[in-house]
C-alpha cells in the first residue's frame, strides 16, 4: 500500500525517517512518501481533501478544521481523528537582538504559521501572560519554522516560534529566546498524527502505527546512536556529524521530546480547546474523546 504523509520536518519526526530507512514500513507492506510541508494550510487542506493520507501536525489544526474554522477552505468537511501522538517538544519564542523583554514587542509584527491555527493561540496566551494584549502587536502568516525564521532574518517580523534547529541558527545570527513564566507549554498538547475516517477504518492504520512505534523504539535505543545521527542528518539536512550526534543523544536522554508509545495528553487537549475558545469567543463542543480515534494511548 502506498501512503503519502505530510509533516513539519523536525527532530521529533525522525522515527519516520528511521522506519523508512530500516524497512519498518516495508515490513508492514507499506510504501510511505514523507513530504515536508511549508505551511499548515497546505498540509491540512491536503489531508482533508485527500492529497495526503496522514498528517503530523499540531492538534489545534485538527480542532480548527473539524469545527469549520480552519485557515483555508476545503472541498469537503473535515472529519479528521487523532490516532497517534507525536513529539512533545516546545517551540522557543525567538526574537531579534534589539528585543530584550516582552514589553519591547509593543507595536511589532510577529511571524506565525497561520493566524488562527497551529500555535497562534498559545503564542497569544504567552504574550498576554507577559503583559501584551492583542492590540499591542500584530501577527503575520508566513508558514513553517523555516519560513518564520526567514521573516525574522529579513526584518519582516520581530519574532516567531521556531524549532530547535532554527533557534540555533537564529542565535548564531544574534537573536535570542524569550522565556515565559509561567510557560503555557507546560499544559499544552502539541503535535499528533491525524487522518480521515477511510484510512482509519483500513488495516493500514494499525500497520503504519506499528512501524512508527518501531522507529520510536529504535531512535531511543542508545545502541543505535550512530544510525540515529545519520537519520537525523538525512531528515533535517545541513547537520554536521557532531551536531547530529548531539541531537540524537537528546532524543535518547531523560528529557527526550519523544515519549514511549507516542501518547496524547487528555488535559493537554483540554488546554488547547480552552485557549481556542478564549481567543475566538466561540464554543466548540469538542472533547478529547471526540477528537481522537479509540486506538489513542491517553495520558492525564
Amino acid at each position: 500500500m502506498d501512503l503519502k504523509l505530510s509533516i513539519f520536518t523536525n527532530a521529533g519526526t525522525v522515527p519516520l525517517e528511521i522506519a523508512k530507512r530500516h524497512g519498518f514500513f516495508a515490513d508492514e507492506g507499506l510504501t510511505v512518501e514523507i513530504e515536508g510541508t511549508t505551511s499548515s494550510i497546505i498540509q491540512m487542506t491536503g489531508v482533508i481533501d485527500g492529497r495526503y493520507d496522514i498528517a503530523a501536525s499540531a492538534i489545534d489544526n485538527v480542532i480548527a478544521y473539524n469545527s469549520g474554522r480552519g485557515a483555508a477552505h476545503t472541498k469537503v468537511a473535515s472529519n479528521l481523528k487523532v490516532f497517534l501522538g507525536s513529539a512533545s517538544y516546545r517551540l522557543p519564542f525567538v526574537v531579534g537582538a534589539h528585543i530584550k523583554t516582552f514589553s519591547d514587542l509593543q507595536g511589532s509584527t510577529i511571524a506565525v504559521d497561520a493566524l488562527n491555527t497551529g500555535f497562534a493561540f498559545l503564542l497569544r496566551e504567552m504574550l498576554e501572560i507577559n503583559g501584551l494584549s492583542q492590540d499591542r502587536y500584530q501577527f503575520t502568516s508566513v508558514g513553517a519554522p523555516k519560513e518564520r525564521w526567514e521573516a525574522v532574518q529579513n526584518g519582516d517580523a520581530t519574532g516567531a516560534l521556531l524549532n530547535g534547529h532554527f533557534e540555533a541558527i537564529a542565535h548564531q545570527a544574534g537573536c535570542h529566546t524569550l522565556v515565559s513564566s509561567p510557560d503555557p507549554w507546560d499544559t499544552y498538547e502539541g503535535n499528533v498524527f491525524c487522518a480521515g475516517p477511510d484510512f482509519l477504518a483500513s488495516e493500514y492504520a494499525d500497520a503504519f502505527a506499528k512501524a512508527v512505534l518501531r522507529g520510536v523504539n529504535f531512535a531511543k535505543n542508545p545502541e543505535n546512536i550512530n544510525a540515529v545521527a545519520l537519520a537525523l542528518a538525512q531528515h533535517l539536512g545541513g547537520l554536521d556529524q557532531a551536531t547530529a550526534l548531539k541531537v540524537a543523544r537528546s532524543l535518547q536522554g531523560p528529557k527526550s521530546i519523544i515519549m514511549d508509545g507516542l501518547p496524547v495528553s487528555r488535559s493537554g487537549i483540554e488546554t488547547v480547546l480552552r485557549l481556542r475558545e478564549k481567543y475566538t469567543g466561540k464554543r466548540l463542543g469538542l472533547t478529547p474523546d471526540s477528537l481522537c480515534d479509540p486506538r489513542v494511548l491517553f495520558v492525564p
